[in-house]
């Protein structure tokens, strides 16, 4: 005879309703790419698939895609048939309103993001993750706040380098004191309101405030015609910042082009994160010579980021504590775009937060 299962001894996982807005390259394509590239050379850098929000989800247990949304018919029936899924709607607002979702992933534009967001918000959603660029100008990002605040929704916010395993380690070895206080960190490369390069910045100092912002920008792309400096059509590359915290630590950019390599200064040593977050190469300063002299460090386990990222969302809704890439932090990540183009537009001196001129629209896509 059978013995009858306990059912208290039984731990349900809670399985989270999901649905996607946007069916194109974050939510499906893009692993596509990935796994093309990676036929033609070997791959290096710290990206470990799956990549897609669609990927991501079908990854982890405590969620599961129930429906999808598209304006586009074709890449709308696609999905839903590579994905396996239920239903597929054109219109987000009706797919929100029927599905009783828990999450929603906002994969669209970003000049499609603050509408879309506060929608979410508004009708039950717990959490979002939603892909970068955030929005277009300072008021979305004020609009975005406020119906999270209000609703009591969490944010998973698109830059997925404070997600990997690399950028993980050197955060880890620089709160452990062992090389001393953090001074600063040093991008090479990236942009104001891509997302990615100012998130990671920040995630590396162990996300402080802003109080001081300076910075210029190698070009300027406003709208044809106009000389307002209140809209840009492309966000470009900076040349050089400075951005002081009240922690007193601060981040440098030198648009070097070397490539999104990273170092952070502590008091004894330095940590840099090479080619793309592939490894972490540390040097400790020598308490007889005060040189700094390469030690050996063993590599944490690759992980994917957007499984990371997905875990660290169902999480946060679990306990109601924010994740890693969570509202707040966001927040200053903007502030802190718009703030390297208010210094640059002021002649490059510094400005403090909060930013005037809300509504400077940026298309950083």
């Amino acid at each position: 005879m059978t013995k009858p299962i306990d059912a208290t001894a039984v731990e349900k996982t809670t399985v989270f309703r999901v649905g996607i807005i946007g069916c194109g390259r974050m939510a499906n394509t893009i692993e596509d790419e990935q796994i093309a590239k990676r036929k033609q050379r070997p791959y290096r850098g710290g990206l470990v698939l799956p990549y897609s929000h669609a990927a991501g989800y079908a990854a982890v247990e405590e969620t599961q895609v129930v429906a999808t949304c598209d304006v586009h018919e074709g890449r709308l029936q696609a999905f839903v048939q590579r994905w396996n899924l239920p239903r597929g709607y054109t219109d987000y607002r009706e797919m929100i309103e029927k599905e009783a979702l828990d999450i929603v992933s906002v994969a669209t534009r970003p000049e499609q993001h603050a509408e879309q967001m506060v929608f979410v918000a508004e009708h039950g959603v717990k959490g979002v993750y939603a892909e970068k660029p955030l929005c277009m100008t300072l008021r979305e990002t004020d609009a975005i706040r406020e119906a999270f605040e209000r609703n009591g929704v969490h944010l998973e916010y698109g830059p997925i380098y404070r997600h990997w395993a690399a950028y993980q380690q050197a955060r880890m070895l620089a709160e452990s004191g062992e090389f001393g206080a953090v001074k600063s960190v040093l991008g090479f490369e990236g942009k104001a309101l891509e997302g990615h390069f100012i998130d990671l910045l920040l995630y590396l100092l162990g996300d402080p405030e802003p109080v001081s912002i300076q910075g210029t920008i190698s070009k300027l792309y406003p709208t044809e015609g106009d000389t307002s400096g209140m809209k840009f059509v492309q966000d470009a590359p900076i040349r050089s910042a400075t951005i002081q915290f009240d922690n007193g630590t601060t981040a440098y950019v030198a648009g070097t082009g070397v490539g999104r390599e990273i170092e952070l200064v502590c008091a004894d040593g330095v940590i840099r994160v090479v080619n793309d977050g592939e490894a972490v190469q540390v040097r400790r300063r020598g308490a007889a010579s005060g040189a700094l002299d390469t030690v050996p460090v063993a590599q944490m386990e690759p992980q994917s980021g957007t499984i990371h990222k997905i875990r660290d969302l169902v999480q946060a809704i679990q306990t109601g504590t924010p994740g890693r890439s969570n509202l707040r932090v966001t927040l200053i990540s903007q502030e802190i775009g718009f703030g390297i183009y208010e210094s640059h537009l002021r002649g490059g001196v510094a400005v403090e937060p909060p930013m005037p001129n809300r509504d400077r629209w940026v298309s950083s896509w």
